[in-house]
């Protein structure tokens, strides 16, 4: 099965793109009018038809079309559409919303926001690791509110001595959670910090925000990575350019990011960014921000919560038109 999307300025070039790629038995699923564009999604007649008969699924055609426009909505690269929509159609879903459910779970990896139990192994600290005003210092809060309501004791450590205001934030918050806080302001610092702190707590690490693209500033935080023996946990907002966050994200990645909280989703209507820069920079996506309430918001993120939130009324359309795109909540 191999589905594409193709664009260009207008409708009879955009065909011209599909046959010189797929041939004259294409089948055509799709054809979206964009700004100044047209965006077509084709597929193999031999490879399309067969599948979905077989299935007694004719109306996945209707559904896969209006995934794609689903994606587009929220201004999702081509590339990254062509895959979710070959992982789509390989879904044995009834409906479309669970054809999403299955593509994303295909496509994308989920770490769940689970904390220590009793008997399990010492958990692993985490740096949480972004660009300056990305919201740092307010996930990790949300984590540790997020590890006391599970019954595990949490410790949170900022290295962001010098930024205006950080100590007074980071301080109020530890003080609002009764959570214990300590200070390191470089790499050998934190590696004696966190050799003291007990082994039955989880440690989160704040940083100071890093720019993607400055090399010296990405080797500090690398430094701190390998100095605190955690696991790196990028927080970039939702919403933006899906190119830019997927180009910071794989520059984080480059240097240990392996979880991925994306925040300001409350803030957000397109999430083609947050999309792109899981994809991109092989993230595992491990809750979102929602709101700034430190106890409620933070959010697993699965499958089924990331379907909800790129299409919160797809039970009543096939597809989501620009004014559609959703109000945030709480996504499980």
């Amino acid at each position: 099965m191999r589905l594409k999307t193709f664009t260009s300025k207008t409708l009879p070039e955009t065909m011209a793109l599909v046959r010189e790629r797929l041939g004259e038995d294409a089948v055509i699923l799709s054809t979206q009018e964009l700004d100044g564009a047209v965006k077509v999604t084709a597929a193999l007649d031999e490879d399309l038809a067969p599948e979905l008969e077989e299935n007694g699924r004719l109306a996945a055609a209707e559904w896969l079309s209006g995934l794609s426009e689903l994606l587009e909505a929220h201004r999702t690269p081509n590339g990254l559409v062509d895959r979710l929509l070959n992982a789509a159609v390989q879904s044995a879903a009834q409906d479309p919303e669970e054809m999403l459910v299955d593509a994303l779970s295909s496509v994308f990896d989920f770490a769940p926001l689970r904390f220590r139990r009793a008997g399990q192994a010492k958990p692993a600290p985490l740096l949480i690791m972004g660009q300056p005003g990305a919201g740092k210092t307010a996930t990790a809060a949300k984590l540790c509110a997020k590890a006391r309501l599970a019954g595990q004791q949490a410790h949170l450590v900022s290295m962001d001595t010098v930024s205006a205001g950080a100590r007074e934030q980071v301080t109020a918050f530890a003080e609002a959670l009764s959570v214990p806080l300590s200070f390191a302001d470089s790499a050998a610092e934190l590696s004696k910090v966190v050799a003291k702190i007990p082994s039955d707590r989880l440690i989160v690490i704040d940083t100071m925000g890093a720019n993607p693209f400055v090399a010296e500033e990405l080797a500090a935080l690398a430094g701190a990575l390998h100095a605190g023996d955690a696991l790196g946990l990028l927080v970039q907002p939702a919403g933006g350019d899906a190119l830019e966050a997927a180009e910071s994200a794989l520059a984080f990645a480059e240097i240990g990011a392996r979880l991925f909280i994306p925040s300001r989703l409350d803030a957000a209507r397109r999430f083609g960014g947050l999309l792109a820069a899981a994809q991109a920079a092989e993230l595992s996506i491990m809750a979102g921000g929602v709101s700034p309430s430190l106890g409620s918001g933070l959010s697993p993120l699965t499958p089924r919560g990331l379907a909800k939130l790129l299409a919160p009324h797809w039970s009543r359309q096939s597809a989501v038109e620009d004014d559609d795109l959703p109000a945030t909540g709480t996504f499980q």
